[in-house]
């Protein structure tokens, strides 16, 4: 297993070399032939637009975008995760949360801009030593050092499959939306809560990891608590988990079943057991 450092020391790698930043590239030589055919192709792409005004100043040097940069990195260090700072944040980090002050993140973590009207991760570094972050910025400047608690940085977290020097403290109040594919200890609390009110996880109980048997049970308790039946853990459905009573839930027994019968109950009920009644002696 690779470590936060290896993915450090990736970015730190992109700085030192004077890296340059690309829309949706990830460590490419950038040519005047490329140059030129962005500005072809990607004419009228706002997402292109900063890249085809800039760009000309990157030809020589290596470019990424700011997930490029992270996704390239993670790989250094033997993870797989996805290019895009939203999608890494819904699937790729094992822990995350908020960034406030006096929260100290281990080399190699991930920070990340909150977008609020579009209720997304719109940008992505990496944390390369204390206070400080290395971050492909944009087409204007490249990549880039920065602070870790300066204003724009909102939250932070972990790639799965990677070791870190330390877990940072998960602030209590802060509450994550999860997706089935997230894991953590997010994920653990919210299991928690549901088997708390009676709705199963599965056979490994609350292990971190949204399954398909979690999210069975997250969209089981959307729909008896009047929520959207979504599988998403969002806000709403955190408040209702944290402030409802756990339903009271009983087992019935329905003795001298045919067969037919029994798997009948079951269809209609797919938790039910099926158990063979054992033949009475005289």
């Amino acid at each position: 297993m690779g470590t936060g450092k290896q993915i450090a020391d990736y970015a730190t790698g992109a700085y030192e070399v004077k890296g340059g930043y690309i829309y949706g590239k990830v460590g490419q030589v950038w040519t005047a032939a490329a140059q030129a055919q962005m500005e072809k192709d990607k004419a009228g792409d706002p997402d292109y637009a900063e890249s085809i005004k800039y760009g000309k100043q990157w030809i020589g040097h290596k470019v990424w975008d700011c997930s490029g940069l992270t996704m390239k990195g993670a790989q250094e260090a033997g993870a797989s995760i996805h290019h895009g700072s939203n999608s890494t944040w819904n699937y790729d980090c094992a822990y995350k949360g908020e960034l406030t002050d006096g929260v100290a993140l281990p080399v190699g973590a991930f920070v990340f801009v909150y977008n609020e009207k579009k209720k997304n991760r719109s940008h992505i570094g990496v944390v390369t030593g204390e206070n400080e972050v290395t971050e492909a910025s944009c087409a204007r400047v490249g990549v880039i050092k920065s602070k870790v608690h300066k204003d724009k940085w909102d939250e932070w977290g972990l790639c799965k499959g990677v070791e870190f020097d330390f877990i940072p403290q998960v602030d209590p109040d802060y509450r994550p939306t999860l997706r089935k594919g997230d894991s953590g200890t997010y994920v653990t609390m919210m299991q928690e809560l549901l088997i708390q009110r009676g709705y199963s996880c599965g056979s490994y109980g609350a292990d971190g990891k949204f399954g398909n048997a979690t999210l069975a049970a997250l969209t089981a308790f959307q729909r008896d608590y009047g929520l959207a039946a979504d599988g998403i853990c969002g806000p709403a459905t955190w408040e209702k988990l944290q402030g409802s009573e756990p339903v009271k839930r009983y087992t019935v027994t329905i003795p001298h079943l045919t067969l037919k019968q029994a798997e009948g109950m079951k269809a209609t009920y797919p938790e039910a057991i099926i158990t063979e009644e054992a033949e009475e002696n005289d």
